[in-house]
């Protein structure tokens, strides 16, 4: 009985290693089978990749064919109704060129089998095991292919359908176009009627004073009828008729003129938006001033902000201003500039041209200019106050109009000339104030002459944009943007420079101020973009005399804001001098504004309409 209870104990075991061998076995070949087709699939998802990549590519292709057409189409002709179906035709030439290659692909790759493992050929064929997995597995992979078909005939229908929606929308443009091509001949229309009716209420004056005139020298009474009477018309008459029309055109023509009709005033509600606005950008300009003097001098602004991030110096001063444009330069050229003037770059490009090469030093000396003018301007604010600082800096006015009397032959009046020695009296009363109290906080003696210095360098950059204006004929807009890049690229090297210690132009902040640096530059830079939109808006709706005469109250005003803002007082000699450099550069400024209003008769009317 032991031995017989022993034989199926003996039996159990090998059948279990066998089954344990089999079973490992079977995991192996599993594992190659699922290695193969994870090879298999990667292969396919690289091809799709491949073919997805091909297809965004055409698509862009097609988004860059369809910007071409817009733009041909923008810019008008008698052949647009030919692109239009061009148009069409390349759409559906290119979505039945898409859909025959996407469809052969696919069919490629349904058809073609997976390769077979070589690990299922050597799979013991008592298992009963292999062919039903191998089975599922196969039918997993046609599942993803099927899944990965459904995701490009998905993609297809979708870029179908963005075609369609690029087709209508040229489709409505091009109606646009054609309802403004005919307003724009209703508007001849009406235009060329009014022009005939006026021509022939002309024509029928002339016409009466000439049978007034041959009236009265017939002694017939006022309004009636010449060339009718004991004379038949056109007999004998033909000499009288030559003399009345004659007489008729001496007589017009040493009539007095008509009144001309005065154009219709301006809205009250744009001039008063105008001159918000114009006034908006003079405080955010001082406002400007009073943060830098904040960063560069022991003053704290409303309490909250403490100065002296900065000693005052030149390496400082060069690193705020490289600082600031380092944010001015990118937002002006590429937000503000292109939404004041949508031609700021191919204005910019044309200057590469070569009748306008030549010209280029004029923007690029004016980028100068203005650089050597807010570096000192920065050297000023770190050593006097600010209202000293910015009324000393308004000097510039009668400064540019010397230059342009030497340049440009315009000649000052009496009233520059009083302007100027009454500006320059100010300045002195506003300096002399400095002098007796002395200067707690700073260099005076660098202070003025900084603030004077750049002044003068501000007058240079104001005639080079005068210049650039008549030679050039660029618009503010791309010009601003080309003076901002030239102060960055300046700057730059002067900053790298400083960062060695032992020079002239060495910059040293200490680390825990490196954050308020970086707040208080993009404070500047904030200020500056603000203060030039809003500038450029007032000019829209004011003009630019106007503009300039609410600019010319800096001085006033900044005193004013720095005294509320950072408790900047001075004393009573500096407020007459700031008072009295205010209302003459307002003088000045209202002197331009009626030089630019004066000439020809014709523009007589308009200006005192201006006025």
């Amino acid at each position: 009985m032991g031995q017989l209870d022993n034989q199926p104990e003996n039996s159990t075991n090998s059948n279990t290693k066998e089954i344990e061998t089999l079973l490992s076995s079977m995991t192996q070949e599993l594992r190659d089978i699922q290695q193969n087709i994870v090879v298999q699939l990667a292969r396919d998802m690289a091809r799709l990749q491949a073919e997805q990549s091909r297809l965004t590519a055409d698509i862009q292709k097609l988004q860059n064919q369809q910007q071409q057409i817009q733009s041909r189409q923008m810019q008008g002709g008698p052949g647009r109704h030919t692109q239009q179906q061009w148009t069409k035709q390349l759409a559906q030439v290119m979505a039945s060129q898409l859909q025959q290659e996407l469809s052969e692909r696919l069919k490629e790759i349904m058809v073609a089998p997976p390769a077979p493992s070589q690990s299922l050929t050597t799979l013991d064929p008592n298992s009963g095991m292999s062919s039903p997995q191998t089975v599922n597995l196969n039918e997993n992979a046609y599942r993803l292919l099927a899944s990965l078909d459904t995701t490009l005939n998905t993609t297809f229908k979708n870029l179908q359908q963005e075609l369609s929606t690029y087709q209508s929308s040229l489709s409505q443009q091009l109606g646009r176009m054609h309802s403004l091509q005919q307003q724009g001949e209703v508007i001849l229309e009406t235009l060329v009627d009014r022009l005939i009716d006026q021509l022939q209420e002309e024509a029928t004056n002339v016409q009466t004073t000439a049978e007034i005139v041959t009236n009265r020298r017939q002694g017939l009474p006022v309004g009636a009828p010449a060339n009718r009477g004991d004379r038949p018309e056109g007999t004998g008459t033909q000499s009288d008729r030559i003399a009345a029309e004659r007489a008729a055109m001496a007589e017009v023509r040493t009539a007095p003129p008509a009144t001309p009709v005065p154009s219709p005033p301006a809205e009250s509600n744009v001039f008063v938006t105008g001159l918000i606005l114009a006034l908006l950008s003079s405080i955010t300009i001082s406002f400007q001033n009073i943060i830098t003097r904040v960063i560069l001098s022991a003053q704290d602004l409303f309490g909250l902000w403490e100065g002296q991030i900065l000693a005052p110096g030149a390496g400082n001063s060069l690193l705020i201003l490289g600082m600031r444009m380092l944010f001015v330069v990118p937002l002006m050229g590429f937000i503000l500039a292109p939404l004041l003037y949508p031609n700021t770059w191919r204005d910019i490009k044309q200057l590469g041209n070569p009748e306008k090469r030549g010209s280029l030093w004029i923007v690029i000396g004016s980028g100068l200019f203005l650089f050597m003018s807010q570096f000192f301007i920065y050297i000023a604010l770190g050593n006097i106050p600010t209202g000293v600082a910015i009324t000393l800096f308004f000097i510039f006015p009668p400064v540019t109009a010397v230059l342009a009397w030497i340049m440009f032959g315009d000649r000052p009046s009496f009233i520059f000339v009083l302007a100027t020695v009454t500006i320059y009296l100010g300045c002195f009363l506003t300096v002399s104030g400095r002098l007796t109290g002395g200067a707690p906080d700073g260099n005076l003696g660098l202070g003025i002459g900084t603030a004077i210095a750049s002044g003068l360098s501000f007058a240079g950059y104001v005639i080079l944009t005068q210049l650039s204006g008549k030679k050039l004929k660029l618009h503010p807009a791309p010009f601003s943007v080309i003076n901002f890049s030239v102060i960055l690229l300046l700057a730059i090297p002067f900053v790298i420079f400083g960062s060695t210690p032992g020079n002239f132009f060495t910059w040293n902040v200490l680390p825990e101020n490196w954050t308020q640096l970086w707040i208080g530059s993009i404070a500047l830079a904030t200020t500056t973009l603000i203060g030039y939109a809003l500038n450029n808006f007032a000019i829209a709706m004011m003009g630019a005399p106007l503009a300039s005469v609410v600019a010319a109250t800096g001085p006033g005003l900044t005193s004013l804001m720095a005294l509320l803002f950072i408790g900047e007082g001075l004393g009573l000699n500096e407020w007459l001098g700031v008072l009295i450099v205010t209302l003459w550069v307002l003088g000045i400024s209202v002197d331009n504004m009626n030089k630019q209003k004066k000439p020809a008769p014709v523009a007589a009317a308009p200006a005192k309409q201006g006025a």
